[in-house]
C-alpha cells in the first residue's frame, strides 16, 4: 500500500509538472524551455519540449477520465498516436541534420519538415480538445495548452518555394537527400 500511495503521488506530481510546464510554455511561446542547440535549430528543440509536456498532460487526462474507453473511442486515441509520431519524427529531422554535420544548405529543408510537423501536432491537439467528452476537462486542458491560442503556424509558401529550388537543381541537399535511393 505504500508503494502504491507513492508511486499515486508521483504520478500526480508528473501530471501537474507537465500542466504546469505546459502553461508556462504556451504563455512565454516556449522562450524560456531548455533546448540542448544554440543554433538556428534551437527554437523547434523548445517547441518539442512544450508539444511533449503537452501530449503528456492530455494523455494522462484522456487515461483518468476516459480510461478504457480511450480504446473504443479511437479517433481520440488515434490523434494522441498521431502528436506522438509527429514529435518523434520532428526529433528525427532534427538528430539527423546534426548527424549530417548541421550543413547550412538544408536549414530550408529542416525548418519546413519541423514547421510542418510541429503545426500539425498542435492541430491535433486541438482536434483532441475539440472532440473531448468531458468538456469541463477540455477547457481546463485548453487553458494549460493554449493560454495563448494557437500560436504555431504551417511553413510560409517562400519557404516552400525554396526547397522546391534546392530539390530541382543538382545541388549537394539534393544529394544528401538521395542519397540512400536509388537514382538512375
Amino acid at each position: 500500500l505504500e508503494a502504491f500511495d507513492r508511486l499515486i503521488f508521483e504520478h500526480i506530481g508528473s501530471a501537474l509538472s507537465n500542466a504546469a510546464r505546459s502553461f508556462v510554455m504556451g504563455l512565454t511561446l516556449s522562450r524560456f524551455a531548455p533546448a540542448p542547440e544554440t543554433g538556428p535549430t534551437r527554437r523547434y528543440y523548445q517547441h518539442i519540449a512544450r508539444y511533449s509536456a503537452s501530449f503528456a498532460l492530455a494523455a494522462d487526462a484522456a487515461m483518468l477520465t476516459l480510461g478504457g474507453e480511450l480504446k473504443r473511442r479511437e479517433t481520440l486515441s488515434a490523434r494522441l498516436g498521431d502528436m506522438l509520431s509527429y514529435l518523434y519524427l520532428t526529433s528525427m529531422v532534427l538528430k539527423h541534420y546534426e548527424d549530417q554535420g548541421q550543413p547550412a544548405e538544408d536549414l530550408p529543408l529542416v525548418e519546413w519538415a519541423c514547421r510542418t510537423l510541429l503545426y500539425r501536432t498542435q492541430e491535433q491537439l486541438h482536434a483532441l480538445l475539440r472532440n473531448f467528452p468531458s468538456r469541463g476537462v477540455a477547457l481546463l486542458l485548453r487553458i494549460a495548452v493554449f493560454p495563448r491560442g494557437r500560436t504555431y503556424f504551417a511553413p510560409s509558401d517562400e519557404l516552400c518555394q525554396r526547397i522546391a529550388e534546392l530539390v530541382i537543381n543538382p545541388t549537394d541537399a539534393r544529394q544528401r537527400l538521395a542519397d540512400c535511393a536509388y537514382v538512375t
